[in-house]
């Protein structure tokens, strides 16, 4: 288990994405490596179609501060009813194309085990 870059809650599985991280720059040049749950992946498929933008100070899974954000809504477990959060995380223009290739990534592995059964 480990647990979600983007919304924090501890996932079985989660699907890599590589943003490019301002403050580890120097470490990683080409972006750093980081995870998003599978829902949050998709959450962030519908908001990279939507762009609808929000007014945040930072981009919550990069922290680049200063850039045009975007909302990227997300449904976040809870152990009170109604069982779910919804929660809204702003994420910046870069992030958002990392995490739509995880996003193709992991629709395309899904084909590929859907035909081999």
């Amino acid at each position: 288990m480990a647990d979600c870059d983007l919304c924090g809650v501890g996932r079985p599985t989660l699907c890599p994405v590589k943003p490019d991280v301002p403050r580890f720059r120097n470490a990683y040049p080409t972006g750093m490596w980081m995870a998003i749950c599978e829902e949050c992946t998709n959450a962030s498929h519908d908001a990279n179609k939507i762009r609808s933008k929000t007014k945040g100070s930072k981009c919550n899974l990069c922290g680049r501060k200063g850039e045009q954000l975007y909302a990227v809504e997300m449904r976040v477990p809870d152990f009170s009813e109604p069982y779910y959060k919804e929660k809204v995380a702003e994420v910046c223009e870069s992030c958002l194309e990392a995490c739509e290739n995880a996003y193709n990534k992991r629709q395309a592995e899904l084909a590929s085990h859907k035909g081999h059964h």
